[in-house]
Order: C-alpha cells, then sequence, then structure tokens
C-alpha cells in the first residue's frame, strides 16, 4: 500500500514539474492599423500570433517565429476580400512580460471581377430567375468578394429548391485569379434542369370526416402547376387556421414523380375536438362589467358546416347570436352565413331592443385594384323597440348591405407596423320590407407605425354619412342603431358613450344623420410590458357638416397582458368649459 501511495506522490511531482518547465508569464499585446470591421475580424481569426498571445507555453523563440509569420497570414486573410497587393510593416517590441506586436496593414487596390454568369434549363423561362440575375450580388466591376461569392451560389441553390428544380447543379464554379492583369474571372453556371410540378392531393384522414371536395378548397394550388414551397406554406397555414384540424403534415413523394415530373402531395389530418366552449369576463367603460359565453360546432358534416352560439351580458347591453356558416364556392374563405340574433341596449341617450335575422356572402374580391375581404348580405331587423329622446316606436328594416375590408398587420397582438380600412355601405326603402327609407356609407380607419426603437404613432378616422331625403324617407323613425353618435372609448375620448350629437329641444342627445372623428396617439414603451400614451381625439355627430367639433385629450398607461392590450386612459374634454375629466378602459387589440 505504501508503494502505492509514493508511486501517486511521484507522479504528481513529475505533473507539476512539467507545468513549471512550460509555464510562461509572456503575453503578446497585437495591435493592428489599416482594417476595420469583417477584414479585422478575418485577420484576427487566421493570425496566429493573435490566437497563441495567451499561450502558457510561449518563450522568447516562440513570440519571433509567430511574428515571423503574421505578415503572410495577414495577406492570405484579406485575399478573400479581393486584396491582393496588401503591405503589411511589422514591429514586435520585447518587454519583461507584455510583447507588443504591431501591424500596419495598407491595403492597395482591390481586385475587380469580371464576371460570367450562365443559367441553364428550364429556369431560362422562369421570370423569377431572371429578376434574380438582373439583382445578383456578383457583376462585372465589382471588388472581389469571396463570402459574397458564397452567397450569391446560396441564392441561386436556395430559389431552385424553393421553386421546384430539385435536381439542379452547378456545372462551373470558378474563381481565376489573373495577378498580372489584376483581375478575377469570375465563372458560374447553373443548370436547373427541368422543373418540377404538384401531383394530385392524396388526403389522409381518420374515418374519412370531410369530403375531399370541401379539403380541396383550402389548396393555394391545382394538380399541374409548378411547385413552389410558398404554396405548400400557404395551403398548410389555411388548414391549420382554418378552426377544423389541430394538425396538417404535408409531404412531397418527390422519389414518387411521373413523367411529366409531377409529385404527389401526401396531406395527413388530424381534426381539433368537435366542440369548443369559451367564456370571459372583463370590463370596460362603454360598456361597463360584461361577460360572455360560447359555444362552437367546429364540423356539423363532411361538408364543413359550422355553428356558433355566443350570449353577452353587460350593465348597459344583453346580446345573444347564433351563426351557422356554410362553406361555398372554391375557396377555404368563402362562405355563407345565417345569422339571427337578439340585443337589448340601453345608453344614457337611448333604449332599444332588436330582433333580427341575416344572410351574408364572405369572401375575397379584388376591387379598386386591391384584393379586399367582401362581404354581401341582408339584414332584416324583425322589429326594434327604442326610444331616444322624444322619439319612440317600432322599426322594421329590410337592410341590403356591402362591406369591403383591408388589414395589413406584423402582429396581430400587439402591431407596430399595420392599418385597417373597411367601407360598409347599407340601406333600405318603405316599400321593400321596411318602414322608412334611407342609404348610409361608414368609413373607419386606423394606421399605426412604429416611431424610433419603443415608440409607435396611432392615427384614426371615422367618417359616416346617411341619407334621409333623397328616399323620402324620415329621420324620426330611424332607430338608435341607424344613427350616428360620438364619443367613448373607441371615439373622443373625455365624453362618455354616445353622449355627443345632436340634440332635442330638451337638450337630450338624439344622435345624427352624419359622424366626424379623428384621433392621433403617441404611445411609448417604458418597461418589457408596460407603456405610456398621450392623445388628442376631435369629432362629432351630426346633421350638417358645419356644424362644430368636439375636442378631448389625456394620457393612459398600457400594460401588455396576456389577455391583449389592456389600456387605462385619463382624458378631459376640451370643448366644455369646466374641463371634466373621465376614465376610459378597454381591452383587447388595436386592429
Amino acid at each position: 500500500m505504501f508503494s502505492i501511495f509514493s508511486k501517486r506522490i511521484s507522479l504528481v511531482l513529475l505533473l507539476l514539474l512539467c507545468h513549471n518547465l512550460y509555464a510562461s508569464d509572456y503575453t503578446v499585446d497585437v495591435q493592428i492599423d489599416g482594417v476595420k470591421g469583417e477584414l479585422l475580424d478575418n485577420v484576427r481569426a487566421v493570425l496566429s500570433i493573435e490566437q497563441k498571445k495567451n499561450d502558457p507555453r510561449l518563450s522568447h523563440s516562440r513570440i519571433k517565429r509567430l511574428h515571423k509569420q503574421a505578415p503572410d497570414e495577414i495577406k492570405r486573410a484579406l485575399q478573400p476580400f479581393g486584396y491582393y497587393d496588401v503591405n503589411v510593416t511589422s514591429e514586435l517590441t520585447p518587454k519583461q512580460k507584455v510583447w507588443k506586436a504591431h501591424y500596419k496593414i495598407e491595403l492597395g487596390e482591390p481586385l475587380k471581377i469580371k464576371a460570367e454568369i450562365n443559367l441553364s434549363g428550364d429556369a431560362k423561362q422562369d421570370k423569377v430567375f431572371e429578376k434574380q440575375l438582373d439583382d445578383f450580388p456578383v457583376k462585372t466591376g465589382d471588388q472581389l468578394n469571396h463570402p459574397k461569392y458564397e452567397t450569391a451560389k446560396r441564392i441561386l441553390r436556395n430559389l431552385a429548391e424553393e421553386r421546384g428544380y430539385f435536381d439542379a447543379e452547378f456545372t462551373k464554379n470558378e474563381i481565376r485569379i489573373d495577378e498580372q492583369a489584376y483581375t478575377a474571372n469570375v465563372l458560374l453556371s447553373f443548370d436547373s434542369k427541368r422543373r418540377y410540378r404538384f401531383g394530385d392531393i392524396i388526403f389522409k384522414q381518420d374515418k374519412d370526416k370531410f369530403d375531399k371536395s370541401f379539403l380541396q378548397r383550402f389548396s393555394s394550388f391545382e394538380p399541374g402547376d409548378y411547385y413552389t414551397t410558398s404554396a405548400l406554406l400557404t395551403f398548410k397555414k389555411a388548414l391549420i387556421n382554418s378552426q377544423y384540424f389541430e394538425r396538417a403534415d404535408i409531404d412531397m413523394a418527390r422519389t414518387s414523380f411521373t413523367k411529366d415530373l409531377r409529385m404527389p402531395v401526401e396531406v395527413s389530418l388530424v381534426p381539433r375536438k368537435r366542440n369548443k366552449y369559451s367564456a370571459s369576463i372583463g370590463y370596460g367603460t362603454d360598456t361597463g362589467v360584461r361577460g360572455s359565453l360560447g359555444w362552437e360546432r367546429r364540423y356539423i358534416n363532411r361538408r364543413g358546416h359550422r355553428l356558433s352560439a355566443k350570449a353577452e351580458w353587460a350593465e348597459r347591453r344583453k346580446s345573444a347570436t347564433a351563426r351557422y356558416y356554410i362553406p361555398t364556392g372554391k375557396q377555404f374563405d368563402d362562405f355563407l352565413a345565417i345569422t339571427t340574433g337578439y340585443k337589448d341596449e340601453t345608453t344614457d341617450t337611448s333604449e332599444s331592443e332588436t330582433l333580427l335575422l341575416g344572410i351574408s356572402k364572405n369572401h375575397k374580391a379584388t376591387r379598386f385594384g386591391t384584393k379586399l375581404s367582401e362581404i354581401i348580405g341582408i339584414e332584416y331587423y324583425i322589429y326594434e323597440k327604442y326610444k331616444i329622446g322624444n322619439d319612440t316606436g317600432h322599426s322594421k328594416l329590410l337592410m341590403p348591405y356591402i362591406s369591403w375590408s383591408y388589414l395589413k398587420r406584423d402582429n396581430p397582438i400587439y402591431t407596430r407596423r399595420g392599418h385597417k380600412i373597411q367601407l360598409d355601405i347599407r340601406g333600405a326603402l318603405s316599400d321593400v320590407g321596411s318602414n322608412t327609407s334611407f342609404w348610409q356609407a361608414h368609413l373607419n380607419t386606423i394606421f399605426i407605425r412604429s416611431v424610433l426603437e419603443d415608440g409607435r404613432v396611432i392615427a384614426r378616422g371615422e367618417v359616416g354619412y346617411s341619407d334621409i331625403s333623397l328616399l323620402n324617407g324620415d329621420f324620426h323613425d330611424l332607430p338608435p342603431s341607424i344613427r350616428f353618435f360620438a364619443g367613448g372609448d373607441r371615439s373622443v375620448r373625455g365624453y362618455d358613450y354616445e353622449a355627443l350629437g345632436p340634440i332635442n329641444e330638451e337638450g337630450e342627445v338624439i344622435g345624427g344623420k352624419h359622424l366626424l372623428v379623428a384621433s392621433l396617439e403617441y404611445e411609448h414603451k417604458i418597461l418589457e410590458k408596460w407603456s405610456l400614451a398621450a392623445f388628442f381625439d376631435v369629432g362629432n355627430a351630426f346633421n350638417g357638416f358645419s356644424e362644430s367639433l368636439k375636442q378631448g385629450a389625456g394620457v393612459g398607461v398600457r400594460w401588455h397582458s396576456v389577455v391583449g392590450l389592456i389600456r387605462v386612459d385619463v382624458a378631459t374634454a376640451l370643448s366644455e368649459a369646466s374641463y371634466p375629466v373621465r376614465l376610459h378602459i378597454r381591452v383587447g387589440p388595436d386592429l
């Protein structure tokens, strides 16, 4: 046992001796002048004396050897960036512990490119490839840059993969340096070969819950169309966002293509649970405390019919709505919606009780040169019992309507850049199922733009217009749901909900034919989930556009909660002599 212990002691002593033999007190301070950015980074990465400057085994002779080879290493490090005429002045200053190695670099003129880029195969007729070659990162006259050259090749490979040229290859890939002429000949030939196409779509689902004709509506391509990765991703996104499917896995059978290069598309689907239940509770100064219960039957039959029902209760409003959805057309966002609803609302200015039926066609359409969401429908207000000022009655309206909306945003929860524009037009005729006549247009817009790193500007605008006289209608026969009001959380803050509009002889707000509201707000993030805001609102509801607009302004705080943005605003009514102050609370996204 003593012998084993002695051997261990000897081994430890030997290791300590070796450490002392190789241990060094020398380090090197490396200073490089004349280059910066990626050039300096590459020089430091290649330079041996930089890598070994803190090596414990450094010695006088080793430092001198590393210093001697440094100029050649520097020149090699700069060649990938086109510098082949580099001059390096080096100086080594020995000191007791820290040696100083100084390298001054004179780059000289960079090497220029003579580029010869050739494309062959089906991609020669592909306009996307044609545009890519026009914007190619490597051009004659450019400075030689090997990383940029590799990026250019990667762009071609990725584009070929994205657009279905799966057999594409480089047939020539050379850079020939002519140091005498001081040029770099870039020879790049890319053969895309033939382009693959989408084949038949094969749906795999448990018990064939859905008809193939229904599932085909989600596809962004037809069998025979040229393959693109973006079309495949759009297809998958449409399936997942449809609420029908929990999971959608798409696989291209590349090894099973036909003679005309059609590849079958295999789609494995896992449906969501058939029933969805929801409940919520909240608060808003326009509505007071509110809550809701909802139920959705995500799919009723193999053709994708759906049913939803929702009941809402608030201090000022109670409602119940049921909708039956029927997919139509060839696109996943085309459907008919049959609606029935009941609403009982009491505000400081009016009381109303409404029962309605409606049917609408929802789809995408190109209007005004832009692809919009379009809804064409008709609503039948079976009755609306109302009291507003001195006007009371039972209204019956059969209203055709059309709605166009355009929405674009970078984030649905907290938008930094986005906008929404919506235009609604509706009307009724007293001789066609209604007891009065009118037509009405309502435009709603909101624009959000980021400012600096932590700020954003939110601009809102709202315009409403009603024509009663053209159709020989009577304004007093219009129920509150058709009249315009201003004021509240989403209108002119500083005023109560629907507190602005024309008044009767008793001073009661009775609503108006027209509406004009504008708002400008600046919000600045101060913490990860907290922001401060300042805003100015202006607007009113009126019967003539010459009437005065009311103004409100204030400040607010925003909390980015898990349920969405919670806004707490304190606003004052600037158009009132007493400058009353009002609290506004609202929950939900901006768009």
